[in-house]
């Protein structure tokens, strides 16, 4: 007798796992910036943190948690060598509210080990393409509280309270950046984006370089610099 869809019973249970994070630029205990910083899609973070290389400000400390998913990017090959590069994602489809709440679990406990050791520290949150939605779900439901929010590329969660992101950005520099050329961001999908982010921050402005879907340095330096320091960021609060 073939099985039914009714006859498979799935079940959950929670489970410990061990997750990892790079941590690039001084230390979170002697930083005055502490930028949490979220992987795109199928990336690592030693890979991912190469692209911050030179630009990183001396007070800074760059945190970058890495997706609870890894997997090969590759497609199967007799010889096996699509067993050499990994990548990580943040979330998938199949048990999505699962992997949304494992997601938020983590990143929220990351942010307490590291700011117990910079607590005075302003922080900011910059992420990329796939991590754009995981980066507006923690600002919404999460503890973070960013002095500066960099959505690089990426679209924004639609299942996020509208109320809960106007408070949580109220006070926050909020800036959109995408490349000319990016072939996952027209200039309707910027334009969409960008509306999406004033909606809960009115002044949130967009800045567009000459490339494609890639972090560039020369406009990654400067939005990693305008992070105000912990004298303002205590002024502020």
């Amino acid at each position: 007798m073939p099985i039914s869809p009714d006859d498979i019973r799935i079940h959950t249970r929670p489970t410990v796992r061990t997750a990892r994070y790079a941590v690039l630029g001084t230390g979170p205990a002697e930083a005055q910036r502490v930028w949490f910083v979220l992987h795109g899609y199928g990336q690592i973070v030693p890979r991912f943190l190469r692209h911050f290389e030179g630009v990183v400000p001396e007070d800074c400390c760059i945190v970058a948690p890495e997706g609870l998913s890894r997997f090969y990017i590759d497609m199967p090959r007799s010889d096996g060598a699509h067993l050499q590069r990994v990548g990580a994602g943040w979330m998938t489809r199949e048990a999505r509210e699962d992997d949304i709440h494992d997601t938020m679990r983590w990143l929220d406990e990351l942010y307490a080990d590291i700011m117990q050791q910079s607590p005075h520290a302003a922080v900011g949150v910059l992420a990329f393409s796939q991590g754009v939605a995981t980066a507006t779900r923690w600002i919404a439901q999460g503890r973070v509280r960013p002095r500066a929010f960099v959505a690089w590329a990426g679209g924004v969660a639609h299942d996020v309270d509208a109320q809960a992101m106007t408070t949580a950005l109220q006070d926050t520099d909020v800036t959109l950046v995408s490349g000319d050329q990016d072939q996952f961001v027209s200039d309707d999908t910027r334009a969409a984006m960008l509306s999406s982010l004033q909606a809960w921050q009115p002044a949130a402005t967009s800045v567009v370089f000459a490339g494609a879907h890639h972090l560039e340095r020369t406009v990654l330096g400067p939005l990693l610099a305008r992070l105000s320091g912990p004298e303002s960021a205590a002024r502020d609060r």
